[in-house]
């Protein structure tokens, strides 16, 4: 059956530690006819189902962390900008005040 060979092939390319699903695999492999087959299909879209959900959360969670992260880039350069702006305001006046003589610029 080499549908059922690739499937295995498939679920081979992970660490299976679910003993269900690993004791369905060597049934199969051991050739104990349709029901080992059933069993190995069952188990495997339980396991596989689980991790893709627990994936998806995964997921959703990080892309909520970076929404947050990017909003805080956002306000950070926002605020950054309005700090430059202050200070650029401030030397203007301060190089005003020194070239006309009516104190000591800093900077």
């Amino acid at each position: 059956m080499r549908d059922l060979d690739g499937l295995l092939a498939l679920v081979d390319e992970f660490h299976i530690t679910d003993r269900g699903l690993r004791s369905a695999r060597e049934r199969v492999r051991r050739g104990d006819g349709p029901a080992a087959v059933e069993a190995l299909v069952r188990a495997a879209a339980k396991y596989f189902g689980d991790m893709a959900s627990e994936a998806d959360r995964h997921l959703a969670d990080l892309d909520r962390k970076l929404d947050d992260l990017y909003q805080r880039q956002y306000n950070l350069q926002a605020e950054r900008s309005v700090a430059e702006r202050r200070r650029d305001g401030a030397r203007r006046v301060l190089d005003a005040l020194h070239e006309t003589g009516a104190g000591e610029a800093r900077r």
